[in-house]
């Protein structure tokens, strides 16, 4: 399938992409500062603040590349990527990942795209989860796919993102909050995988599936 995605939708991640990028490079940037003004005044502080946000610039720009560049549908791509990449993007949060031990045995061949859409379904259900919370990871009975159980108080999509995921919005009317789970969408639709989903506020849980066909 081929799916086009709108100069509205690139402007929007490149938006993101630097909205992200922005605190930790800046914070390098003013502990250099920091740095030529104090010299060795500035000590263990300075280095530490450089090196904490030079290591959340790296760790974002892996997670960018994998989810949104063409590094992510790579052959030598697998599960123990997706997995590092994403628990790193977690540790200076509050939301913590569980994943089955043996997922990257029973996905070790799957369809081309699969660890990509996997990334971008993992960041989606990470932003629905809006506090202290738990993202587990764990193989569909048959390995015909995956479940990305979202727990915590009050999970939920970010407004307009569910009607983006189903791809019912238009590129025009994306907004910062639901331009990720619009792309989202299209990559599954580009590699032809689907997806599906539970939205349960009440019970204080979101579902997610990527199915293979």
């Amino acid at each position: 399938m081929d799916v086009l995605l709108s100069p509205r939708v690139m402007e929007l991640v490149a938006s993101r992409i630097c909205h992200d990028l922005v605190s930790p490079v800046g914070a390098v940037s003013n502990g250099v500062e920091l740095m030529q003004e104090l010299g060795e005044d500035a000590g263990e502080e300075a280095m530490k603040l450089i090196a904490d946000s030079a290591l959340q610039a790296s760790i974002r720009l892996k997670a960018f590349r994998l989810s949104y560049g063409a590094a992510g549908t790579d052959k030598n791509i697998g599960f123990k990527d997706i997995r590092d990449v994403f628990s790193d993007l977690l540790k200076s949060g509050r939301i913590a990942a569980e994943f089955e031990p043996d997922l990257g045995v029973k996905f070790s061949m799957p369809p081309r795209g699969f660890f990509k859409v996997l990334l971008n379904l993992l960041i989606l259900a990470e932003e629905c989860n809006h506090g202290e919370g738990k993202i587990s990871v764990a193989a569909l009975e048959g390995n015909k796919g995956v479940k990305i159980l979202v727990t915590g108080k009050n999970p939920g999509f970010r407004e307009g993102a569910e009607a983006a995921l189903r791809g019912e919005t238009n590129a025009d009317d994306l907004d910062p909050r639901s331009v990720h789970a619009y792309v989202t969408g299209k990559f599954a639709a580009v590699f032809d995988l689907k997806l599906a989903w539970t939205s349960q506020a009440d019970f204080g849980r979101v579902e997610f599936q990527l199915l293979i066909p």
